[in-house]
């Protein structure tokens, strides 16, 4: 094993850390800020670390830190995020390294990963559950018939939206969504905490908010954002307040028209959040430890995890 360091993003050159997330997240977008702004700067003092090899940068583990009520405590954790490391420098150990040392960050930690990452996690005694999936419905076959004009640009239509409300991206709508969500929570011992701050880094913070829409259904807050992948406009559904009886296709029927839209997807608990027919399933990891035995067996009883919480939205 040759010479390593593991370090926090803010001991690495900035343009170094960006070109690592270049090449190694796939990540097209020039705007910098955007992966500054995704680990939660300014919320605890808690950081994503580096491993460099011989100078090189060769892995990464990222952490969104959140508080979540326990016991009807308020408690801090961490999402796990965007754990990477380089394919020459895998199966050498390097992985399980740089995860000890995140490990030692903070007491609570949580993720939704993939196989190849909960194969570490289990050797390091985290626990898991796969009561959660991400579910993907296709709504325009059109765009699947070779050369038939694809989506290239975010040009969105909002007349005509039905039943739902397009509300205002705006401190005002944000307060109102957050009083909701602490309402909700106040009724349950375990949950996570989406607060007014926490509402707003997530929403108005986001350096992409343009593609952020908010819309109201009678006295459910649903927050979407709309992403261009491949030519393809996609509909994330990041949150819903409440779970919803009604076709969320029908409910969107005339936004995803009028915006030839290709896929709405979304994640769900198995008992659905959402009343929606969707061919394309994916069972997702829901991964935890926590130093305090006690309550780690808890987390496999959290529910209503969505796109908003973790990093998945952004894969």
């Amino acid at each position: 094993m040759s010479k390593f360091h593991i370090k926090k993003i803010s001991e690495i050159d900035k343009k170094k850390l960006f070109k690592f997330y270049q090449e190694s997240f796939d990540y097209k977008n020039n705007n910098p800020d955007i992966l500054n702004w995704r680990y939660r700067p300014g919320f605890k003092s808690f950081e994503p670390l580096v491993l460099e090899v011989d100078e090189e940068i060769c892995g990464h583990a990222g952490l969104i830190a959140n508080d979540l009520k326990i016991k009807d405590k308020i408690k801090t954790g961490i999402w796990f995020t965007d754990f990477y490391v380089k394919e020459k420098y895998r199966s050498l150990g390097y992985g399980k390294l740089l995860t000890k040392e995140w490990m030692k960050i903070c007491p609570i930690k949580i993720t939704l990963c993939n196989d190849l990452s909960l194969k570490i996690f289990k050797k390091m005694n985290w626990s898991c559950n796969n009561k959660f999936s991400k579910k993907v419905k296709i709504t325009n076959l059109l765009n699947f018939i070779p050369n038939f004009k694809k989506s290239k640009e975010l040009e969105i239509n909002i007349n005509n939206l039905g039943d739902l409300k397009l509300e205002d991206t705006n401190n005002q709508t944000i307060s109102r969504v957050a009083k909701e969500s602490e309402k909700l929570l106040s009724e349950k011992s375990l949950g996570i905490v989406r607060d007014e701050n926490w509402f707003k880094w997530r929403v108005l913070d986001y350096p992409e908010k343009k593609n952020i829409f908010i819309f109201s259904y009678k006295d459910t807050n649903i927050i979407t954002e709309i992403k261009i992948k491949d030519n393809f406009k996609i509909l994330n559904i990041i949150y819903v307040s409440k779970p919803i009886r009604i076709n969320l296709s029908n409910l969107f029927s005339n936004f995803v028209k009028n915006n030839k839209i290709n896929f709405i997807s979304f994640i769900s608990e198995k008992k659905e959040l959402f009343n929606i027919n969707t061919p394309w399933s994916r069972n997702l990891n829901f991964a935890f430890i926590a130093e305090d035995s006690s309550i780690e067996h808890l987390f496999n009883e959290l529910d209503n995890i969505q796109y908003i919480d973790s990093d998945i939205g952004f894969i």
